[in-house]
């Protein structure tokens, strides 16, 4: 996907920010991208979906998102200030970051399951590796994050875990 990086400065040469997304200014002269879940046309042209964007490149550093989507680092970091905006990315970090611990956990049943098994990805499992905190009682707010991330865990491995027990109960 090629993008016009001209149109992501107004008239004085500053790097817009709010103005980037149909949402929030529905000025065609200046959105670039849609703030919803997927691409959205609108009067005959499509806006690219900034968050489909974001998760796809699967970058936790922003980098690379940032210098191939944005005009680079200090605009990232611009709309990253954007109290209108930051609720948004808030949420697509969140999401990114469980979907490459959703990654990583099935990369790890699929070596416990392998021929041999492997010992070091069973305990790392057993033991919710993928989970890193400093000591002491969980906020609320963790826990909260928590009981959302065991479900959508639950979800994406619900069907590779009843077949792993079909498997060690056939071979018994």
């Amino acid at each position: 996907m090629k993008i016009d990086k001209s149109k992501f400065l107004d008239g004085g040469g500053k790097p817009l920010t709010q103005s980037l997304f149909l949402e929030i200014n529905y000025d065609e002269n200046y959105a670039v991208y849609t703030l919803k879940d997927q691409d959205h046309e609108y009067n005959g042209k499509t806006y690219p979906s900034i968050k489909r964007l974001y998760l796809e490149m699967e970058d936790p550093t922003e980098y690379e998102f940032a210098t191939k989507y944005l005009l680079g680092w200090q605009h990232w970091k611009r709309l990253c200030a954007n109290a209108a905006l930051r609720k948004h990315i808030d949420e697509w970090r969140e999401e990114l970051e469980l979907k490459i611990v959703s990654q990583g956990v099935r990369d790890m049943i699929n070596l416990t399951g392998s021929e041999g098994g492997s010992f070091q990805a069973a305990r790392w499992l057993a033991e919710r590796g993928w989970e890193k905190r400093k000591a002491g009682r969980p906020s609320k707010a963790e826990i909260d994050k928590r009981v959302a991330q065991d479900a959508k865990i639950r979800e994406d491995f619900e069907g590779d875990i009843a077949r792993m027990e079909e498997y060690r109960k056939r071979k018994g």
